[in-house]
């Protein structure tokens, strides 16, 4: 017996990341529990994530990208998992961010006592201040694998649980989420799981941000790690949790039904609804009319249109997916809303470049109010561009119009090349 803590392994799987990925790089590099290697594992990622990650060599950190893609975080899992040297494998998301006593925590738990699996409190935080972020992992029996999800930032296992269990599975050969069918069959074998009872993880889901694959950003991500080293952090996490549970979000009930859906169903329609998978743009030529879609879009829209009108969800800054290439181009919007006060400047960025759309022709319409919208963007010239509508409080203003809540819609987009 050496008396030295385990060696955890810390597997981090990324695709597409880039810059962006740094900040949770550094959350695990200022881990106060130093027993720790750090193996980021690239989904056949070709962009400059390498160079990042090169970048924290001399610290450590090992990097690995995988020959074929896999589309999902299992790949990469597997191989990180077959390259640690730890007894331990913990995982984090390359856009979550732990606290500084996050690994401390988890070698504590798996010091006092046999447990196969360690989980920490966990928020998963929604975007741009939209309230009911949920938290999980705190609970106190045994049991609760059974009954509640554990998103695999929060979670460490010994590494020999895939000897007992089996691998993380490909996306496309399971119905669940491959992190909830790894969860299921480590639940049926009856492994046994302890939670630290301490929130450690902030989780910025990608589901809840729409093409948030297409159009990467690590703001959120890098307040956070500011806010870790400020006064009264712990008692802003305090209050985050308290929050939640007032509205019923702490610990969501687990498992969901997968049954009727077949096998790598919904793997695909994450991918889409992400920005992992989107078709070849048309090209702007003399121009280009884009109708509002019927997929999921996390919580920026409505998934259904209503008589050609998308409805605007929770999230104050909602993107639009503009599947055109092209140079700069004249951009027409047509948007609705209840209140005709609403429909002032509309600002927005397109590729992140902002610009401001000033309305035009101002009707009344089944809707309450009409208005046409003009300026220019500069499309991506050869990928899909993203628009992100930046409401003002009274352009994401919802009223209640008998059975129904109304606010902001939008409806057909009109390109044509700048002259």
């Amino acid at each position: 017996m050496t008396g030295l803590p385990p060696l955890i392994s810390v597997i981090m799987a990324t695709w597409g990341r880039g810059r962006h990925i740094a900040p949770s790089i550094l959350s695990v590099l200022r881990q106060e529990f130093r027993a720790f290697e750090l193996i980021v594992v690239g989904d056949a990622t070709t962009d400059e994530t390498e160079a990042v990650v090169a970048g924290f060599a001399d610290r450590g950190v090992r990097w690995i990208n995988l020959p074929n893609r896999c589309g999902s975080q299992s790949a990469p899992n597997m191989a990180g998992i077959a390259a640690a040297r730890g007894g331990i494998i913990a995982y984090l998301g390359h856009d979550d961010i732990w606290e500084p006593d996050h690994l401390a925590r988890i070698a504590a738990a798996f010091a006092d006592g046999q447990p196969d699996f360690v989980v920490s409190g966990l928020i998963a935080h929604r975007p741009n201040g939209v309230p009911g972020s949920a938290v999980y992992g705190l609970f106190q029996d045994d049991a609760a694998k059974h009954r509640y999800f554990f998103p695999p930032s929060s979670l460490a296992h010994r590494r020999d649980v895939v000897d007992r269990i089996g691998p993380w599975r490909m996306p496309l050969e399971v119905r669940p989420p491959v992190d909830e069918e790894f969860l299921l069959r480590a639940a049926a074998a009856d492994l046994r799981f302890v939670s630290t009872g301490a929130v450690t993880v902030h989780k910025f889901t990608a589901a809840d941000r729409y093409l948030s694959y297409l159009q990467h950003r690590s703001d959120e991500q890098a307040a956070m790690l500011a806010d870790l080293d400020r006064p009264g952090h712990g008692t802003r996490v305090a209050a985050m949790v308290d929050h939640s549970r007032r509205l019923g979000k702490v610990m969501i009930s687990w498992p969901r039904r997968y049954d009727h859906l077949e096998p790598g169903q919904l793997a695909r329609a994450s991918a889409a609804k992400r920005g992992v998978t989107r078709a070849k743009p048309q090209t702007l030529g003399a121009g280009a009319v884009i109708r509002p879609p019927r997929e999921p879009s996390a919580l920026d829209w409505r998934e259904r249109p209503v008589l050609g009108i998308r409805l605007h969800g929770a999230n104050p800054r909602p993107r639009v997916l503009v599947p055109v290439a092209g140079g700069v181009a004249e951009l027409r919007l047509r948007l609705v809303h209840p209140d005709r006060a609403a429909l002032g400047p509309l600002a927005v960025s397109c590729n992140d470049q902002p610009a401001t759309l000033l309305p035009d022709g101002l009707r009344r319409s089944l809707w309450g109010w009409t208005a046409i919208y003009r300026g220019r963007v500069r499309l991506l010239a050869d990928q899909p561009s993203v628009l992100e509508l930046q409401l003002t409080p009274a352009q994401a203003l919802k009223r209640a119009l008998g059975p129904v809540t109304l606010g902001l819609g939008l409806g057909s987009i009109r390109l044509r090349p700048a002259p």
